[in-house]
């Protein structure tokens, strides 16, 4: 069976707590810049954890008339915002109809929900609280009217919104697809993870023997995709293969055996036709939780055999926090970017290794490299798993 034809990544926007844009996203990553902060959206005081990396304002959305008064919303428009200022205006070909917008999100516009609760009770109110509503107001902002689709699985959204609108172009559905993921920071979500005691008092400190949990972030963050042929010469890189799994082991922790990460990350491997060797960079999923890190290491090691300890691999939720839905977009972006920069972002707080984490996971500073393939790898509740191969651009 032939393989997929790549899809070529042209451009990327994205709104962190760390960076507004694209460059000011990057940068924080290389010097280890923090977004993380105590909250001040919502009350806390009852919660055992009140930090999180949350936007304090949002400052790219140029027209605030033409856009709902939704949270989850205005951080999908203030990506797509900075993804049009790279492609020389609304990245629509000459048929509206022919372009996409996939978008995954693990919350949706639940925010609207809880002010719901609060006593604004307007239909639109309401009808912003449902799972898509922010993706098709993200498709009315930019202008396409081609399909509107919104996945969740979990915080592995981002990566199969990415693989379902390389999908629709390799169907020749469309011509182009705004691909991405995004999650507002609000109380629902930070009293379910208190709950869940998976949020920490201290650092995010993926693969240190001392971590103890993760804590939240919010962003969004959005990819142009394009068929090959029509996608022009500049570009970000190229998607060379994608997979995602489900395995149902449990609601909320992993399978102790990674088996359903691992299929994820043969199958895109598989795809994109390269073996262990071909693998430069890893971007993991990496939220400092015990059983996480130590699945991940383990897995990596079973796929990539004696190279994995060759490859260098990150993780930048200590930096921001994990953004859930918009968290493996980031992560692609952030493979992207390290091509074309020449460049690997740090994993912050990583000071005393687990043993059972041995792998070389870049602590400290940053380092030089510019990986031509990369694979980034994302697990979300519920026993969601997925795997993207990535290819940089030249410098």
């Amino acid at each position: 069976m032939p393989r997929p034809e790549p899809i070529a990544i042209v451009a990327a926007g994205v709104t962190t707590p760390i960076g507004q844009d694209v460059e000011a996203f990057w940068s924080a990553l290389l010097t280890g810049a923090s977004g993380i902060s105590p909250i001040e959206r919502f009350p806390v005081a009852d919660l055992r954890v009140r930090r999180g990396g949350e936007i304090k304002k949002l400052t790219r959305l140029g027209d605030w008339g033409r856009v709902p008064d939704c949270r989850a919303t205005r951080l999908l428009v203030s990506a797509a915002d900075d993804l049009c200022a790279r492609t020389g205006g609304r990245p629509l070909p000459a048929d509206p109809a022919r372009v996409a917008v996939v978008v995954g999100t693990a919350l949706g516009g639940v925010e609207q929900w809880e002010r719901a609760q609060a006593g604004d009770t307007s239909l639109r109110r309401i009808r912003g609280g449902l799972y898509d509503t922010p993706g098709h107001n993200l498709a009315r902002w930019l202008g396409a009217r081609g399909p509107a689709v919104t996945v969740s699985t979990a915080c592995a959204s981002g990566a199969t919104a990415i693989g379902l609108g390389a999908d629709l172009l390799r169907q020749g559905m469309v011509d182009a697809v705004v691909a991405g993921g995004y999650d507002p920071l609000c109380r629902f979500v930070m009293r379910g993870f208190d709950a869940l005691r998976s949020l920490t008092r201290d650092e995010v400190r993926p693969f240190d023997r001392r971590r103890s949990g993760l804590l939240l972030g919010e962003a969004a963050a959005l990819v142009l995709l394009r068929r090959e042929a029509e996608a022009g010469p500049v570009r970000l890189g190229r998607l060379l293969g994608q997979a995602s799994t489900g395995d149902g082991s449990h609601i909320s922790a992993p399978d102790p055996q990674g088996r359903g990460l691992e299929h994820a990350i043969r199958l895109a491997m598989d795809e994109a036709g390269i073996g262990p060797d071909d693998v430069d960079f890893v971007s993991a999923h990496g939220t400092g939780t015990v059983l996480n890190d130590r699945i991940e290491t383990a897995v990596l090691k079973r796929v990539l055999g004696a190279r994995a300890y060759d490859i260098p691999v990150n993780s930048i939720k200590p930096t921001m926090g994990h953004t859930m839905g918009a968290a493996a977009t980031l992560e692609g972006v952030m493979c992207l970017l390290a091509s074309r920069h020449g460049q690997i972002p740090p994993t912050r707080h990583l000071e005393e290794p687990d043993p059972a984490c041995d792998l070389d996971y870049v602590p400290g500073r940053a380092r030089a490299l510019a990986p031509r393939i990369s694979l980034s790898t994302s697990l979300g509740f519920g026993g969601q798993n997925a795997a993207l191969v990535l290819e940089g651009a030249a410098p």
